[in-house]
């Protein structure tokens, strides 16, 4: 869901793969009945810049569609439309994602009405985006479909924030990412328990990560990290869990960390996290006290971020954020 067409994060969307998106026209883009505007054209131009393909599917006549169209397709503007969609009817979602070439893996649906653009997409197979309608004085028929709406949108959100709050937030992440950080203002919103595992580990086993480090090495740490995971299994509820850098390196964790509950990736640029950890306390990452040059920690980096979108169900961009703004995309993405 999302208050309007102009408010949605389309850079992480394309980030996350998409790469067709189909839009109704009365009240998602604009008002009922009224001709294409700037505010649609820039977005269209700034969709096409990011690599966005764009089909409008309208159950309105030819008449309304092409005009709308025309206002819309100006030079350096690229899309395609389809009237009479007959919506929620699935045949002409996928005559959308013909005229892109898309997939229902790779494409979107945007519009403003449940009964017919959000229920025909799911028919279809793709994911949607439900946004407010843009002007409430709507046709009759519309606005008995809306009441329904609010009905079906009360026990949609309950039931959501019940199932959210059924399971645990797992945040992995290479040092620097601000898992910690995050995790604590995640928990705080949502309500939960916050664990950091390498606190965890240390209350355990009543020694700092260092000293393990020192006294016992780096494989022995791995193997408590693998403990730790087995005891959260059986005790963590309603928490967000900050893991360790290389806790998912070990493919028996990344199993675990599945299990314990919806894995995010908090992704950041390899200079964003360079010169983060750059900045941090080598007594506090032991890691670093074999990694000590800037190239050997390069090269940890290299070896460890691409196991990290492996583990994870949902990944979150952190560059330019702050870690309220990541906590909030995180609880979005779940």
């Amino acid at each position: 869901m999302a208050e309007s067409s102009y408010d949605i994060n389309y850079e992480e969307l394309y980030r996350k793969g998409y790469r067709g998106l189909i839009y109704d026209i009365d009240n998602t883009l604009v008002e009922h009945g009224a001709d294409a505007n700037a505010e649609v054209v820039e977005l269209f131009r700034r969709l096409n810049k990011i690599g966005f393909r764009i089909c409008l599917l309208s159950n309105n006549k030819a008449p309304r569609v092409r005009r709308f169209y025309r206002g819309a397709r100006v030079k350096g503007v690229k899309l395609h439309y389809i009237f009479n969609a007959h919506k929620p009817a699935r045949r002409n979602y996928l005559k959308a994602m013909v005229l892109m070439r898309t997939t229902k893996k790779n494409t979107l649906f945007i519009g403003d009405q449940l009964f017919t653009d959000v229920y025909g997409a799911n028919r279809s197979g793709i994911r949607s985006i439900l946004v407010k309608p843009i002007n409430k004085a709507e046709e009759i028929q519309i606005v008995a479909k809306r009441k329904l709406e609010r009905v079906i949108m009360h026990f949609y959100r309950r039931d959501r924030w019940e199932k959210m709050h059924q399971l645990n937030v797992v945040l992995v992440g290479f040092m620097g990412s601000g898992k910690t950080t995050v995790g604590k203002t995640l928990a705080r919103e949502m309500g939960f328990d916050f664990i950091d595992t390498d606190r965890y580990i240390e209350e355990k086993v009543g020694k700092s990560i260092e000293e393990i480090y020192r006294t016992k090495g780096e494989e022995y740490f791995r193997d408590l990290e693998s403990m730790a995971l087995k005891g959260l299994l059986k005790s963590c509820t309603h928490t967000v869990v900050a893991t360790g850098d290389g806790m998912p390196i070990r493919q028996k964790n990344q199993k675990m960390l599945r299990k314990l509950g919806t894995v995010v990736y908090l992704n950041g640029s390899e200079e964003e996290l360079l010169q983060r950890i750059a900045e941090l306390d080598p007594s506090e990452r032991p890691v670093l006290q074999s990694e000590k040059t800037e190239e050997e920690r390069r090269q940890l980096f290299l070896r460890w971020r691409f196991v990290y979108p492996m583990v994870a169900h949902r990944t979150v961009d952190i560059s330019d954020r702050t870690e309220e703004q990541v906590a909030d995309a995180v609880r979005d993405c779940l």
